[in-house]
């Protein structure tokens, strides 16, 4: 791969270096674009690029592509963003920082088309492997977060229905959160002699607790809810709904019984039968107070991010069933598409397994859901464009629903800056 000259060199390093996002919300700070929704979204795509980029994956050319690849990302990033600033020096102090990057996005695009060229001759090679990997010594998914995000993988892969995403990827990791009131009813589920679910989401299919409308009194003997839950995982087979409801302090977690007086389970039709979805309606239901009261909203927080990272193992197996589909008919793939078929498996992948780690930061669980969902869903349409088969077409509306199912873009562009802090 051509280096360029020593000047370019050092431009690629120092600008690598800036792709942060410290640096990056300060400079649409300082040029009055904070609010502007679409470079918002472009900042938290940028930002997982970055992150994938810095990531460690198996093969040094690739790796090089995907640093690349935001590199080039980044140009487009900063001269969006100086806007008037670049045409000329109205005053923003981090103008000298970004021109050259922003005014020359050349060395960038030279530097990315050679990464690629680099890595073409090896694409079929790269994704036969991933088509044929082999799950044979898939994991109990009531292990730690390395077994349940395998199971979850390997169950991507798959064609099937399965209770692991409310039973185990939802209700487990919401129990163990909170530890000493979940804790018998985690044991029943690992055992095998409970099925639960987490009924968090209401109409609008956001999980933010600011918008939990379904109330929570206190009774003598315990609480009574009252309200609906939407877009409920796996409801219809669930023996205990963990429910998020408002009482007085703020949103709290609840142990419904399905059997319950008041309770009603009713099946919405979904895109994908294999992922199951119910509303969850409520009325004076008896229930029992889970964790403290007004703790939900953090409750909450942290299943989700515990979700994005088992929903994210998922669709990692979605995307390598997809190529696997793709193998098949190699030789109808554009060339283009290949190789970024190629960059988003291994992105996804290394920010899937980042999010593993035991000390991720919560913000590596979005950044994973976001690649995740963005390469499953690429390579599934791909694979029903160019075979139009039942099985490709089955995949697509799959890889869709498990992208949209936390919000979709509209949402987990924005959920990253927030566990950023920005």
């Amino acid at each position: 791969m051509s280096t360029g000259t020593a000047a370019e060199t050092g431009l690629t390093t120092r600008f690598a270096e800036a792709l942060t996002a410290d640096t990056l919300s300060a400079l649409m700070r300082s040029t009055w674009t904070w609010d502007d929704r679409a470079l918002r979204r472009d900042l938290s795509a940028l930002l997982v690029k970055a992150a994938a980029s810095n990531a460690a994956t198996a093969d040094d050319a690739v790796q090089k592509a995907l640093r690349a690849d935001a590199l080039q990302e980044g140009s487009r990033f900063v001269s969006a963003v100086l806007g008037p600033h670049l045409v000329a020096d109205g005053g923003s102090p981090l103008r000298a920082h970004f021109l050259a990057a922003a005014s020359d996005p050349t060395p960038f695009d030279r530097l990315a088309d050679e990464a690629r060229a680099q890595i073409r001759p090896r694409v079929t090679e790269y994704l036969q492997a991933c088509a044929t990997a082999d799950d044979a010594d898939e994991p109990s998914p009531t292990g730690g977060p390395s077994d349940l995000g395998s199971a979850m993988r390997a169950f991507g892969r798959s064609d099937g229905a399965s209770a692991l995403r409310g039973n185990i990827a939802l209700a487990l990791q919401t129990l163990r959160t909170i530890r000493g009131d979940g804790a018998e009813l985690a044991a029943k589920i690992e055992r095998g002699q409970l099925r639960a679910t987490l009924a968090a989401a209401e109409k609008s299919g956001s999980w933010d607790p600011a918008l939990v409308k379904t109330r929570a009194v206190p009774e003598t003997a315990g609480w009574k809810l009252t309200g609906a839950k939407h877009f409920v995982q796996d409801a219809a087979d669930a023996g205990v709904l963990l429910v998020v409801a408002r009482s007085v302090a703020g949103p709290s977690l609840f142990a419904v019984d399905a059997d319950a007086s008041g309770v009603q389970v009713t099946a919405v039709e979904t895109i994908d039968p294999g992922r199951p979805l119910f509303t969850v309606e409520l009325d004076d239901t008896p229930a029992t107070l889970l964790g403290r009261e007004g703790q939900g909203g953090l409750l909450m927080r942290r299943s989700i991010d515990l979700a994005m990272t088992a929903l994210a193992g998922e669709q990692l197996g979605m995307l390598e069933r997809a190529i696997g589909i793709l193998a098949h008919h190699q030789h109808d793939w554009p060339g283009d598409e290949l190789v970024q078929t190629v960059l988003d498996h291994a992105a996804a992948l290394a920010l899937w397994t980042a999010a593993l780690a035991p000390d991720a930061g919560e913000e590596v669980a979005t950044m994973a859901h976001i690649a995740c969902s963005d390469a499953s869903v690429r390579a599934a349409r791909l694979a029903a464009g160019l075979t139009g088969d039942d099985e490709a077409r089955s995949l697509w509306r799959r890889a869709l629903s498990a992208s949209l199912l936390l919000g979709g873009p509209a949402v987990y562009y924005e959920r990253l800056l927030d566990r950023l802090g920005i």
